[in-house]
């Protein structure tokens, strides 16, 4: 099978490219400066001219608080784009999946959401990919749309956000003995290689159209998910948690939005505990460096 990725220079993009050849499949990946996701001329060629027979779509606005400021951006690459690429693939018989977030949810719930939980996004970044969700399975409705949730990876992390929130954690430890991290949100961080080889245990599955939920094991807040990580990887600092009320000035976020993996699971697709995968993470950093 041959598959195209978009957003390839991305955390997960990346990850997908890298490993799709010891799946057995023939990739070919896209990056921002090779399709601009937003115009259906520029989506089209890139379709003619890659012919795939799966197209996985990591592109997205992602940065929570610019979504604010820039709606109107937001709503094109999130959801505008995600109908373009879901109705050019569905009439070329072409397999689509792309990606969703657990900012869909409210995060009052108080235990982990499942995939058919009520949507409730509380700023624009959810509610543009929430939108992007439904026109996917609209003019998809083979189509998945695969939700994560704290996705981190990648040597440099994402390039829009200057990083991830690991890398951030690493590098405030190198000059401050304290660390103040929010611990009022409950999320299940996870590694970007795990959400990639776990889409590809999903696909090879053939499963039906709809929502999945892909995130890591377990739950904790990013105060703890802080902790852990100075601790793996040595360092000194200490972790101090806040409560920021799941506010960043006006912007809301939601405080509990872990997701669990309910559909996935049943098909036999079980993605590992997020100590696991950051201890992965960060044993793959320091041998690169």
């Amino acid at each position: 099978m041959k598959i195209l990725v978009l957003g390839k220079t991305g955390q997960l993009g990346s990850e997908l490219v890298a490993q799709a050849p010891g799946r057995g499949f023939e990739v070919a990946g896209l990056g921002s400066d090779e399709i601009d996701v937003t115009t259906p001329a520029s989506c089209e060629a890139a379709l003619d001219a890659t012919r795939p027979e799966l197209v996985i779509n990591t592109t997205a606005y992602h940065v929570v608080p610019d979504c604010d400021r820039f709606p109107g951006r937001a709503l094109a690459v999130n959801a505008a784009a995600v109908q373009v690429l879901a109705q050019l693939c569905h009439g070329r018989g072409i397999g689509f999946a792309t990606y969703s977030t657990d900012y869909v949810f409210d995060g009052l719930k108080g235990q982990p959401y499942l995939e058919d939980d009520r949507a409730n996004p509380l700023q624009t970044y959810g509610v543009s990919k929430y939108a992007g969700e439904m026109l996917s399975l609209l003019f998809h409705p083979r189509g998945l749309v695969i939700r994560s949730c704290g996705v981190y990876g990648g040597s440099a992390g994402s390039r829009s956000r200057k990083g991830n929130f690991v890398l951030s954690i690493l590098a405030a430890s190198e000059t401050k003995a304290e660390i103040e991290v929010s611990h009022e949100q409950i999320v299940n961080p996870t590694y970007a290689g795990d959400l990639a080889k776990a889409t590809f245990d999903l696909v090879a599955r053939k499963p039906e159209g709809g929502i999945y939920h892909l995130a890591a094991d377990g739950y904790c807040s990013w105060a703890e998910f802080a902790a852990a990580i100075v601790s793996a990887a040595g360092r000194p600092a200490r972790i101090l948690p806040v409560d920021h009320g799941g506010r960043s000035g006006s912007l809301r976020r939601p405080l509990f939005s872990a997701l669990g993996n309910e559909k996935a699971r049943d098909l036999g697709v079980v993605l590992p505990h997020w100590r696991d995968g950051l201890q992965r993470y960060l044993t793959g950093l320091f041998t690169s460096r």
